[in-house]
């Protein structure tokens, strides 16, 4: 079970905040505009939301970007397109990101 106050500052693209109520807001960032998507937000990722999902105080989520797009590009730094080892890692943390999405059991709402 996982507690706010021990994961809202432990992710770098990702700025949490939540009211008395349980309504968490996400933010995602790249230092404080748009996020720029790369294979370390990629395994951020998984962990942000397994946390959340794992917060029984989080009653509905709001995921939302920073700057002018929620998401304005992708980067290649941090992934290993080239090697099997590498792709396999990316498989797998896109099947964790998107089933930790997944067991989050509350409203998710997509601004």
């Amino acid at each position: 079970m996982s507690r706010f106050e021990n994961y809202r500052h432990s992710f770098n693209n990702a700025r949490l905040t939540r009211s008395p109520t349980g309504v968490l807001e996400v933010m995602f960032h790249t230092d404080g505009g748009s996020l720029l998507f790369n294979g370390h937000t990629h395994e951020e990722f998984v962990e942000l939301f397994h946390q959340i999902g794992s917060d029984p105080d989080n009653r509905v989520v709001i995921l939302t970007g920073a700057g002018e797009a929620f998401m304005e590009n992708i980067s290649p730094e941090g992934f290993d397109f080239f090697t099997p080892r590498g792709y396999d890692k990316i498989f797998r943390e896109g099947k964790k990101v998107l089933m930790n999405l997944l067991d989050i059991e509350v409203p998710v709402v997509v601004l």
